[in-house]
């Protein structure tokens, strides 16, 4: 840990002047380290020792303002809070656009891995269920909207793509015709399901971070996008299903299917416009053209023309 004052570089100065705009503490007798995981923020652990308490702390990465509007992401945290899904909120920094929040201590933080247990699986899927019916958020963003303000970001910084993705964009036109006219189930929505983001402390109780991505959207992309995130068996998934909405149709499975390749089209296209625009250490392209690859293979499965056609 880091006292204040021993900044050794500009991400670390930011941080300390940051802290020190903040009432909550004695900017004095904090302390702080980087937090790895991150591919798009700055995120850093804060002790306050008058206190003994910890804080984590999001600083936002160059160019994130494109994707992320800090607004939604805080009221959609907090509305997590309220309910007890997520971790306390401070809004201290909210004019920078800097999240605050408890660190969650002696809390696992899953992995992929984690999802082959059926019981935690399950955990995750009731968290999603109790968000979904919290209420509402302010902010109506779609994954056929995402999917789209992305399409005009790719134009716009004139990104680099795949040679047939006029074919994939084709194929998106279609959804988003057959999944409007079927109607869209509105709730709050998470849209970010890596691993990382569920953690459950030691008496196996959930929380869920990192809402930047959330706002009001389709419960069934919701659903898909952690299905897909999670690669599971159509078995898993038809246990999943039945789990959430207490049955399995043709209906619901067809809904899924088709979101789960718009959300590889969304996430493939966020990959290609940050592999233009991100200075960070990452393959953007490489990830994106593995999401890219699988929506691919969903539209050229003739069970994409048969789920088209059922809902």
């Amino acid at each position: 840990m880091k006292k204040i004052g021993s900044f050794a570089n500009e991400a670390e100065k930011q941080l300390e002047d940051f802290l020190n705009k903040v009432d909550l503490w004695n900017y004095k007798n904090l302390t702080y380290e980087a937090v790895s995981g991150g591919i798009t923020n700055l995120n850093w652990r804060v002790t306050d020792h008058d206190k003994n308490h910890d804080y984590f702390i999001k600083v936002p990465g160059f160019g994130t303002e494109i994707f992320i509007d800090r607004k939604a992401s805080l009221e959609a945290n907090s509305l997590a809070a309220k309910i007890g899904l997520g971790p306390k909120v401070y809004d201290n920094l909210s004019d920078f656009g800097v999240e605050i929040y408890d660190f969650l201590k002696d809390h696992t933080t899953c992995t992929n891995s984690s999802f082959e247990n059926m019981d935690i699986t399950k955990k995750v899927l009731d968290g999603y269920k109790k968000f979904h019916s919290a209420g509402n958020l302010s902010i109506v963003k779609t994954g056929i909207d995402l999917v789209e303000d992305h399409f005009n970001q790719l134009q716009e910084f004139d990104c680099s793509l795949p040679e047939d993705f006029d074919f994939i964009k084709y194929n998106f036109q279609l959804a988003k015709e057959k999944l409007l006219k079927a109607g869209l189930d509105l709730v709050p929505c998470f849209h970010d399901p890596i691993a990382g983001n569920f953690l459950f402390s030691k008496d196996g109780l959930l929380k869920m971070v990192d809402f930047e991505y959330a706002f009001q959207g389709d419960r069934y992309y919701d659903l898909a996008v952690f299905f897909g995130e999670m690669f599971f068996s159509d078995d898993v998934e038809n246990t999943l299903l039945k789990h959430y909405f207490g049955e399995s149709n043709k209906i619901i499975k067809s809904k899924i299917y088709i979101y789960k390749a718009i959300a590889d089209i969304k996430w493939a296209s966020w990959a290609f416009i940050q592999d233009k625009l991100s200075s960070l250490d990452f393959d953007f392209y490489k990830y994106g053209a593995l999401k890219y690859l699988r929506a691919r293979s969903f539209i050229i499965n003739g069970e994409w023309s048969n789920s088209l056609e059922r809902i």
